[in-house]
């Protein structure tokens, strides 16, 4: 969940999944964006874990990066929400094959995905489509 300079509030998937949980973590989510609420340590196991993923996802995108793919990595397509997700839809309507860090956006709700693979199954950008 984040609240954005003109105080409108974003959603994730994973904030709707969280409610649909648990309501009272989505209080607390949203609490938070009121009042910056104390946050558990990150503990030695958890930062392995994360630091893991990340190295899994770098070397992921260099072995890609290797092949004759078209790639393109949205997160180095501007600095807002709105920016990256119109580098997304433009990637997508090229037929960049494969989309790295694909932002979307509509109004309220915010996503994320690390990889877009595109496939040849037709949809309304053509005779291909894309899949996470």
């Amino acid at each position: 969940m984040q609240k954005i300079a003109s105080g409108k509030k974003l959603f994730s998937a994973t904030d709707i999944v969280n409610f649909l949980e648990c309501e009272h973590l989505t209080a607390l989510d949203i609490k938070n964006l009121e009042e910056k609420l104390q946050k558990a340590p990150v503990d030695e196991q958890a930062k392995l874990i994360q630091d893991k993923g990340i190295a899994h996802e770098a070397a992921y995108v260099k072995k890609i990066q290797s092949t004759d793919l078209s790639f393109i990595d949205i997160s180095k397509a501007g600095s807002s929400n709105e920016e990256k997700a119109h580098a997304t839809l433009m990637a997508m309507k090229n037929g960049i094959e494969i989309i790295f860090q694909a932002t979307f956006l509509d109004d309220q709700f915010l996503g994320y995905a690390d990889f877009l693979r595109r496939i040849e199954t037709p949809s309304s950008l053509g005779s291909y489509s894309y899949e996470v």
